[in-house]
């Protein structure tokens, strides 16, 4: 594995203020919280229920009006929006998600094909199986 000095600097300045071990249990770490941040964006498996957000950054001349058509496309799954203008032509919005992990996947992906999307997080949490519904509201 090669790793940029520049980064490697960076990793050691952070491993010693936070004291950590060593490297190379802040690689592991690291690596551990990828693969977790990841591994449901795979498709496979059994589905189920996830909440959690999906916050875009982009450029708003470009992909505004697809991002709305693609979020009433997902209409069952999306709970909220927050859209903040940042500049004349950049946006933030982050949606919040509950349902199968299958669609917040499929939405993910479609957000991530858009021209003019600078950058893409998503972050879920799983609740349940597919189906299965949390506390009673009331």
């Amino acid at each position: 594995m090669s790793i940029p000095s520049g980064l490697l600097k960076e990793l050691d300045r952070i491993v010693e203020a936070l004291d950590v071990p060593s490297r190379s249990k802040a690689i592991s770490e690291a690596i551990a919280e990828y693969i977790g941040d990841r591994a449901w964006l795979l498709e496979g498996g059994e589905d189920y229920e996830v909440v959690g957000s999906v916050t875009i950054l982009y450029r708003h001349e470009e992909t505004s009006e697809r991002i709305i058509e693609i979020q009433h496309r997902f209409i069952e799954i999306i709970r909220s929006t927050s859209h903040v203008h940042l500049d004349v032509g950049r946006c933030l919005e982050v949606t919040i998600v509950a349902g199968p992990v299958s669609k917040a996947r499929e939405l993910v992906k479609t957000l991530h094909s858009i021209r003019g999307v600078e950058a893409i997080r998503a972050s879920v949490f799983p609740v349940g199986r597919a189906g299965e519904h949390g506390h009673p509201h009331g």
